[in-house]
């Protein structure tokens, strides 16, 4: 009798818990859809306010990405739509997403982010004060004592790029590692040289092969590497194409001459990808990654994300008026009321791109 009893309490409770989700499913599923339905007539409203050419949005929460948007066109003169599929330059958004890629490889003891940074090829990134190495944290938190030389800009305006050594020198502007803020994509774009020379990879084989295609995500550092680079949209500025993106064919030459470790570009900001899944590489960053995917961090690098590693107010007057820096990425509290948000954004050529979520709530 004992033994019945006791089972048909077991059921009981498996019943109860089965109902308490079931219930917890319906209310999220109710939050799903109501959030859809004011997302669509506001976005729909912010694109014709702007004047926004084409976009494309995707929202995800602690159980993967369930809104979709798109509006305005890919392609103007060919009359292509914005859609799901479509693939977007994410421009500085790139930023979080290398370093979420580079912290990959920390959760896997691949590097230390903070101990000195390995040889890149021919050359190595030395701090001008011994008791101070440059270090993985200080590139991915813009205080490596860095800058984007002049020296730097013509660098990667030329067709193929110019030997590491011929500009690094530049970019050193004397501050003491960890101590003082520029943002910098050369910083960045050093980040796939470090990643190149711990993995024994090219940086565009690398995330190709180890990230994106085992992903099934058509999203490449290179637009030369996409599947279906005829989803890429172009990229529009005050109602004129500014870069016809079929022009970008062969790219990749221009960033595989360089010695293995000594790459200084495309992780600052060349990321090809479409807005889900950017999406699901930020629900990774949140805490919340979908099942078996071929990302992942440790608690300490996902915190580390999203928890304040740089910090100081600026001046009075200024918007916004402090400046905050996560492992990789941006922390503001001032893109939506009453929410912290982590991330980051992009902008270049016209585009302006985004990637942010709440940390408390990992949406």
């Amino acid at each position: 009798m004992q033994a019945e009893a006791e089972q048909a309490l077991l059921a009981q409770q498996e019943e109860a818990l089965r109902q308490e989700e079931a219930e917890r499913r319906a209310r999220q599923e109710e939050r799903r859809r109501q959030a859809g339905e004011v997302l669509h007539a506001e976005m729909e409203e912010i694109c014709r306010k702007y004047q926004v050419v084409g976009m494309s949005l995707a929202v995800f929460d602690e159980e993967g990405v369930f809104y979709r948007q798109s509006y305005g066109y890919a392609d103007v003169e060919a009359g292509i739509p914005a859609g799901e599929d479509t693939i977007y330059r994410a421009a500085s958004v790139s930023k979080c997403v290398t370093a979420l890629l580079a912290l990959d490889l920390a959760s896997e003891g691949k590097i230390d982010p903070e101990a000195p940074l390995p040889r890149l090829g021919r050359c190595e990134v030395v701090s001008r004060y011994p008791d101070a190495p440059i270090t993985l944290r200080h590139l991915l938190t813009h205080t490596a004592g860095l800058a984007d030389s002049e020296t730097y800009r013509e660098a990667v305006a030329e067709k193929v790029l110019p030997p590491l050594g011929e500009v690094l020198e530049s970019c050193y502007t004397g501050a003491k590692p960890g101590t003082q803020y520029c943002y910098t994509n050369f910083g960045l774009g050093l980040v796939s040289g470090v990643m190149e020379a711990v993995t024994g990879e090219r940086f565009l084989d690398y995330t190709r092969e180890q990230v994106f295609e085992p992903m099934g995500m058509d999203a490449a550092y290179s637009y030369s590497q996409l599947t279906h680079p005829e989803r890429v949209a172009n990229i529009y500025q005050n109602g004129e194409c500014s870069v016809r993106m079929v022009e970008w064919t062969g790219m990749s030459a221009k960033y595989t001459v360089l010695p293995l470790g000594e790459l200084y570009a495309l992780g600052h900001g060349d990321l090809f990808i479409t807005a889900e899944d950017l999406a699901r590489l930020g629900a990774i960053m949140a805490g919340c990654p979908g099942e078996g995917e071929a990302v992942a961090l440790s608690e300490e690098y996902r915190l580390a994300m999203q928890t304040p590693q740089y910090e100081r107010e600026l001046a009075e007057g200024s918007y916004p008026n402090e400046l905050c820096r996560g492992l990789g990425t941006q922390i503001t509290d001032h893109l939506l009321p009453d929410r912290r948000m982590v991330g980051h954004q992009g902008n270049a050529y016209g585009s302006i791109c985004g990637l942010f979520y709440d940390p408390e709530t990992r949406t």
